[in-house]
């Protein structure tokens, strides 16, 4: 009795994640097969296969929106981004996880309290601090923005990851006559490379998704990134929607790419790091 009821439970929650994977998938497949749709088959049949498959869409977006540079731009910001906030956030959770110093849990306490602020807040005057900077329409302004806003989290998820690693291992290489950036580097760092990478796909996926920030901060179009090019470039020809879907479906793949490239990284590297 106990054997049928345990299998109807899984069946269930079987049931449960195909419906929710699904969902999650339809719109990925409807985009990518209405990108290979003429504009006017798309119209008749919005929904139905396509009939042929039509690869003009993807020869227009290369050549006619310079897709590359678009796609260049997105990952130099998104690259820079990363390394800005990681440069950061590194050394500022190991000094909360690690070292003791006057008002340590009153600094980490407000850093952590930024997060519950809502982002929009900060859009005017963060703006009126760029433009009187003269970083409008430059890609310093929404690199600093991207940066700025991910160190927060990543400080906190990386605080909790440091914490619970063994201090003995520090007093250890410290009576070797090691200093506090040499502690960083050579154990605490290699030890918490699972959290880097992981919170670094999530900064990335969200960068790279933005629309807001490199929106206000970019006027020129050659500074445009993938996904503000798909809003505002393409949105010119909004009655083309096969064009439309063509970019929004190669926008999105990037970033599937990466977690599913990551994906078996992260797994081994949280079992490497767990035995080192």
């Amino acid at each position: 009795m106990k054997t049928a009821s345990t299998k109807v439970i899984r069946l269930l929650i079987f049931i449960v994640l195909a419906l929710i994977a699904i969902m999650s998938m339809y719109p990925l497949f409807y985009m990518a097969f209405s990108s290979m749709k003429p504009t006017i088959e798309y119209i008749k049949h919005p929904i139905a296969l396509p009939e042929t498959w039509y690869f003009d869409n993807f020869k227009a977006l290369f050549y006619r929106f310079s897709l590359v540079r678009l796609f260049g731009n997105t990952v130099l910001y998104v690259g820079l981004s990363m390394v800005a906030c990681l440069v950061v956030s590194v050394p500022a959770a190991y000094a909360f996880a690690k070292l003791k110093f006057r008002f340590r849990n009153g600094f980490y306490v407000a850093m952590i309290a930024t997060m519950t602020i809502p982002g929009v807040t900060f859009i005017i005057p963060n703006y009126l601090l760029m433009s009187r900077i003269g970083w409008t329409d430059h890609i310093v302004s929404v690199v600093v923005i991207w940066a700025v806003s991910a160190i927060p989290s990543t400080v906190f998820l990386l605080t909790s990851l440091m914490r619970g690693m063994p201090d003995e291992v520090l007093e250890a290489i410290k009576m070797d006559g090691a200093k506090y950036h040499q502690a960083m580097i050579k154990i605490i760092l290699p030890m918490s490379l699972p959290g880097v990478v992981t919170v670094s796909i999530f900064n990335a996926t969200n960068w790279w998704n933005d629309l807001l920030t490199p929106l206000i901060y970019l006027q020129s179009d050659h500074l445009k990134t993938v996904t503000v090019a798909v809003a505002t470039v393409l949105n010119r020809f909004s009655s083309d929607y096969p064009l439309l879907l063509s970019g929004l479906l190669l926008a999105s793949l990037p970033p599937i790419a990466i977690y599913i490239i990551f994906q078996g990284f992260i797994r081994k590297g949280l079992v490497i790091g767990a035995v080192k």
